[in-house]
């Protein structure tokens, strides 16, 4: 299953998750990165993991400063590293 992300200055967005504990590792990461900027997440799921189905979907609503250029590349490196499909629509 390919992991796909679409991050915003205010929003991520991940698709093709197939496990829960993929999906803890991921938001226990983003969580120790985006919060220690003063910011707040709001996460809701959608979907299921497993092979029956496109797995899980992880929306993550950021709260407070929008992340910044610097914060969009380094949450896109950290995606690219772990073999994701990643896009990002910066502030243009």
């Amino acid at each position: 299953m390919e992991l796909r992300v679409l991050i915003t200055p205010e929003e991520i967005s991940i698709t093709g998750i197939d496990t829960h504990i993929k999906s803890y590792t991921i938001l226990y990461n983003l969580r120790d990165y985006i919060e220690t900027k003063n910011r707040r997440l709001l996460v809701s799921f959608e979907g299921g993991p497993g092979p029956a189905g496109e797995g899980m979907c992880i929306k993550i609503s950021i709260k407070g400063e929008p992340l910044s250029r610097t914060d969009l590349n380094a949450i896109k490196k950290f995606f690219e590293l772990q073999g994701a499909n990643v896009t990002v629509k910066d502030f243009d």
